[in-house]
């Protein structure tokens, strides 16, 4: 893919300490248009731009570091988002036992 024109740098959104070196290098270079392209805001311009679209939309496999890289994003982008909003875990049942000698220790 050619090189993009970006006007502002590429906000992940997520954490990067699962992407290897050269997604990160290639997402900072293509990002901002993967983006655009893959919200609507904007058209593809060339084959490799529609073969991207084909990718976001799995209906093709990845095959540059890129496109791997934007699965990637997607994916931990949408993982901690459900983190973020999934209930916090029920607190354990101790079914009315108190912690051994725990109303007895001074300690």
């Amino acid at each position: 893919m050619g090189k993009s024109k970006q006007q502002k740098p590429f906000a992940f959104g997520c954490d990067l300490s699962v992407f290897p070196v050269a997604e990160v290098r290639a997402l900072k270079i293509h990002g901002a248009r993967f983006e655009e392209l893959a919200s609507g805001a904007a058209v593809p311009t060339s084959a490799d731009e529609e073969r991207f679209l084909r990718v976001d939309r799995e209906e093709c496999e990845p095959e540059t570091v890129a496109e791997r890289a934007w699965l990637r994003l997607k994916g931990r982008r949408a993982f901690e988002q459900e983190q973020r909003t999934a209930p916090p875990p029920p607190a354990p049942d101790t079914y009315g036992m108190v912690e051994f000698d725990a109303d007895r220790c001074w300690w």
